[in-house]
């Protein structure tokens, strides 16, 4: 039946639906055709009854049925691109080149890649971890990283608009390989097995604690002064930038850093490098981005229990604390927020450390009080003094 209201017709009928138990249910519909127009009116309420006829629909339903969704959730390897131009365009140069090195991984992994964003759930993930540490045979920390990159291409997806909730990604808590420190005896073998280039960035890392990606590899020649000053007798390492706003920072070298730098210039002027970087290569950077794969051959060559390369800078920071330096001036040349991040490198400082650090203080102090009296009293006696 057709009523108009105002200048709109609308339309009531009832509908029963026959349950399989034989019972029956019917239902009152009442709707506004939302149209003046009489004729309009009926054949939408025709149309109606035959979704409902055709079981397209239950009597409960609205009608006309709501409008699919404007567009289907992108390709994860579609949105990825986006993800990179939106990262190299408000992040680090090191921060997208960080996200691009991992994506080339994920990308790799069909079920991932070729999937819609909506349909990448914590399973998919969980079998994607599975495929790198059994499969691959990559390394718990970077198959963390790339949960971190799936992480946040979800998240801004999601910030997008692109789906509706990001999944929860959990990364592997049994990644504790930074943690390690490396023993003299340890790195004594590790770099009689280490190839030439895998040997020289490892002295670096170890004797100036500087960050692997961020610091070290892409490390330019111009920010390498190989000349003695009576601050740094062996030369100085300039971090320009890092992965924090503390990272800018002056290293002094070490006489053995400071061999394989001028080493390494004076190869890359016998061949007439141009490149400006200490470790070059011939990727995309420029410079070299990992030691992976022969770093893990030197391990297993000189039998060792399995670490990570950013160990060397753990190790640096806690042979500087077991030397007696002092948290203010480590976290200086670790590049952290505060001093309260280095504290916990001096978790390695035994008994011992603690005594040389004292007897190092007992030193400095009667060469003071010596030297105060001697200014504060230049013509006493060295007896009076």
């Amino acid at each position: 039946m057709l009523v108009k209201r105002g200048a709109v017709w609308h339309y009531n009928f009832r509908w029963s639906i026959r349950h399989k138990d034989g019972t029956v249910e019917t239902f009152r519909i009442r709707q506004s055709a939302k149209t003046g127009k009489r004729k309009d009116a009926e054949i939408v309420e025709g149309n109606h009854k035959t979704a409902l006829r055709n079981g397209e629909i239950h009597p409960l339903d609205p009608w006309p049925k709501p409008e699919a969704a404007a567009s289907a959730a992108p390709l994860f390897k579609n949105f990825a691109k986006e993800f990179l131009t939106h990262i190299k365009a408000h992040k680090k140069e090191s921060t997208h080149t960080f996200y691009d090195t991992c994506l080339n991984r994920i990308l790799a992994f069909a079920s991932i890649a070729d999937a819609p964003l909506d349909k990448i759930t914590s399973e998919i993930v969980s079998r994607y971890i599975r495929h790198r540490t059994e499969v691959a045979k990559n390394s718990l920390t970077t198959v963390n990283c790339d949960v971190r990159t799936l992480r946040a291409i979800l998240n801004l997806a999601e910030e997008w608009g692109r789906i509706d909730k990001a999944p929860t990604l959990h990364e592997n808590g049994d990644a504790k390989g930074r943690d390690r420190v490396i023993s003299f005896e340890e790195e004594a073998l590790y770099l009689a097995k280490a190839s030439p280039n895998l040997r020289d960035a490892a002295i670096l890392a170890v004797d100036s604690g500087m960050r692997p990606n961020s610091e070290l590899f892409p490390l330019r020649w111009s920010d390498v002064n190989l000349t003695a000053s009576t601050e740094c007798p062996y030369g100085v390492v300039h971090v320009r930038a890092g992965k924090t706003d503390n990272a800018p920072r002056a290293i002094p070298l070490t006489p053995r850093a400071s061999e394989v730098l001028q080493r390494r210039k004076k190869a890359a002027e016998d061949t007439k490098s141009t490149s400006a970087y200490v470790f070059a290569s011939d990727s995309i950077t420029g410079h070299t981005t990992s030691f992976q794969h022969p770093h893990k051959r030197a391990i297993e060559d000189a039998d060792l229990q399995t670490f990570e390369f950013y160990c060397w800078r753990h190790t640096f920071a806690s042979r500087a604390a077991q030397s007696g330096m002092d948290k203010f001036s480590l976290a200086r040349l670790m590049g952290h927020s505060s001093p309260s991040v280095a504290e916990k490198y001096y978790v390695h400082v035994t008994t011992t450390h603690v005594a040389a650090g004292a007897a190092k203080f007992t030193e400095y102090l009667e060469r003071g009080i010596a030297e105060g009296l001697k200014t504060a009293f230049p013509n006493a006696t060295e007896a009076v003094q």
